[in-house]
């Protein structure tokens, strides 16, 4: 019965989206069909296109079918680039604790959080305090110093004793997750978080809202009654042990008579979303082997809820994102639909990338996965948030420093349309247009920019500029005749960071010069997606596509991983970075 009625639904959707097609097209760029593709992809019968669901499939086959009524050739998989991955979290069946004997209730006395790995663990306990081991010119904590946690649980106050400073120099060490990692360094098969009345007087319980790495060992936080009983033997409990801290401010470790039997089970579901993908061929004997993508992201935030990235993740309703990213993707299917009927000397590549809203994975595995030779892409134009210009005609344009040539090329097309232009010079940024960046290749960006709807069910096509939508597509139009029709190649430069320097690395003394895959699609290693030139992993011959496995020996899985390895080095450290490079396992020597 539930085949029946998923496949009916299916077969509604599809019909759906097959009788708003335009029947028949005009090769021109017009409003009319403007119009169209962003009433079929941001309607509510798409469910705010979240990627893995058939609504998701539905808008990438409506994509699909007008590249193919176009005249678009479809590559890949008829047209499709399949990629897998983690959409939600969740806990499985098996999770139980016991204290001394004594069951626990989970979401009640216990819960587990989302870096847990999945494991079964029978061991002592010790107490860690805040579990800090901090050796600073500032600040000298260690928590683990007078203990041994090796083969122990390690019990953890959350939180820092400093937590009401925002200056706090306890801050880069605070999170839940370091103390996780710094707990498994030093030995311990298991932890255990409480939160003291001074850090959640309500003592909540965390959830599995969040996707997470592991951080290989499992951790649960506990009730503060359950632990206060714990720790009654000792005529303590968890207030008292956090006011003496926020009093002496100094380390109190040591072992608690109790054992902690605990089995944590977290189940990863992981779905299956696509790109879509076609092909213009130049006319050029030689030119048509250099590849102009144009680009634009087509999913968005289903429902919101927590766990996404909406605005207001409390209120539960359609994100039909008709301009976040409908308006793109109407943009480069009318921009494409003109060109298939031309003869361009470059040949184009049209994607609508898939699950950027998750952290760009479609354009990250479209590069990784490439289709055509990545080394043969002269530009990339990202189209994302087209369809809301101002009545002044402001036009965001980003990545105009990434080659000698683009800005020049810019200013040209502007003569005729004369924009309100805004241009940006660096290639990096939180949209498709970063994964080629990442690859040295020159990008556009091309937005109206963000808006008070953004992110919320208000995002809809009533609100959509179709006019500006128009002009803005033909400026796009022009872009692309100017880069399929000149001989001449840009000339790719570096244009600022090749990754978010506020992201990842606001409270780092030190970097690499790394670009790091933040995809998430392995835990086996970090990615090196570009190096920065004259920087320390350059100079140490690291190079594009290794994968470091450590930091002066300590593992390395993944970004989480690699910011908390980087996060205590100093300026002029010589550190070990272990990396795989080719199957190869080698050792390279970095000076910081």
């Amino acid at each position: 019965m539930k085949v029946f009625l998923r496949s009916s639904m299916l077969i509604g959707i599809c019909l759906i989206a097959s009788c708003t097609q335009p029947q028949g097209f005009d090769r021109e760029i017009t409003q009319k069909e403007l119009y169209a593709h962003v009433d079929l992809l941001s309607s509510d019968s798409l469910q705010g296109r979240l990627p893995g669901t058939p609504f998701d499939r539905v808008a990438a086959k409506y994509i699909k079918d007008q590249m193919e009524l176009s005249g678009i050739k479809l590559i890949g998989r008829n047209g499709y680039q399949f990629f897998d991955f983690v959409a939600k979290q969740e806990l499985g069946a098996d999770n139980t604790v016991r204290i001394s004997g004594q069951s626990l209730q989970l979401g009640t006395d216990y819960s587990i959080f989302p870096f847990s790995s999945s494991d079964s663990v029978s061991a002592s306990v010790v107490f860690v305090g805040y579990g800090f081991s901090i050796n600073t010119k500032a600040l000298m904590w260690d928590d683990y110093l007078s203990v041994n946690v090796n083969g122990k649980w390690a019990l953890i106050l959350r939180g820092d004793p400093d937590s009401k400073n925002s200056e706090s120099p306890f801050i880069t060490y605070s999170s839940d997750r370091n103390k996780a990692m710094l707990a498994n360094d030093n030995g311990a098969i298991g932890v255990i978080m409480v939160s003291g009345s001074s850090y959640d007087p309500s003592d909540e319980l965390v959830n599995m809202s969040e996707k997470a790495f592991d951080v290989g060992i499992p951790v649960i936080q506990v009730s503060r009654n359950v632990v206060d009983r714990i720790l009654h033997t000792s005529g303590l409990n968890v207030s008292s042990l956090e006011k003496k801290f926020l009093n002496i401010r100094r380390p109190s470790s040591f072992a608690v008579k109790a054992n902690v039997a605990a089995r944590t089970d977290i189940i990863l579901q992981k779905k299956q979303t696509q790109n879509v993908v076609g092909l213009i061929e130049g006319t050029d004997p030689l030119l048509k082997n250099q590849y102009i993508v144009i680009g634009a992201h087509y999913d968005h935030l289903g429902n919101g809820g927590k766990g996404s990235s909406s605005r207001i993740p409390d209120t539960l309703g359609v994100h039909n994102g008709a301009d976040d990213n409908a308006s793109g993707v109407s943009a480069i299917l009318e921009v494409a639909q003109k060109f298939a009927g031309n003869l361009n000397k470059r040949s184009i590549v049209v994607v609508a990338f898939g699950a950027e809203e998750m952290g760009l994975l479609g354009s990250r595995f479209f590069i990784e996965n490439p289709i055509i030779p990545i080394d043969s892409i002269v530009a990339m134009i990202n189209v994302d948030m087209v369809g809301r210009m101002s009545a002044d005609k402001a036009l965001q344009v980003g990545g105009v420093k990434t080659s000698l040539e683009s800005e020049g090329l810019i200013d040209k097309v502007n003569e005729v349309f004369k924009f309100n232009m805004a241009k940006s010079p660096e290639g990096y940024g939180p949209s498709d247009h970063a994964s080629f960046y990442g690859k040295d290749i020159p990008v556009f960006f091309i937005s109206t920019g963000a808006h008070v709807d953004y992110h919320t069910p208000n995002d809809k096509i009533d609100r959509i500029n179709f006019e500006g939508l128009f002009e803005t597509s033909q400026f796009i139009e022009a872009i692309v005749t100017e880069l399929v029709s000149v001989s001449q190649k840009l000339t790719f430069q570096e244009a600022g960071p090749k990754s978010s320097p506020t992201r990842h690395g606001r409270d780092l003394k030190v970097k690499l010069g790394i670009m790091p895959d933040v995809s998430g699609a392995t835990n086996d290693g970090l990615k090196v997606l570009a190096v920065t030139p004259n920087n320390p992993a350059f100079i140490a011959g690291i190079k594009k596509d290794d994968i470091i496995t450590a930091l002066n020996g300590q593992k390395v899985n993944n970004i989480h991983d690699y910011m908390f390895r980087l996060k205590d080095l100093k300026p002029g450290n010589t550190i070990s970075v272990e990396l795989k490079r080719n199957g190869e396992k080698l050792v390279v020597l970095v000076q910081l």
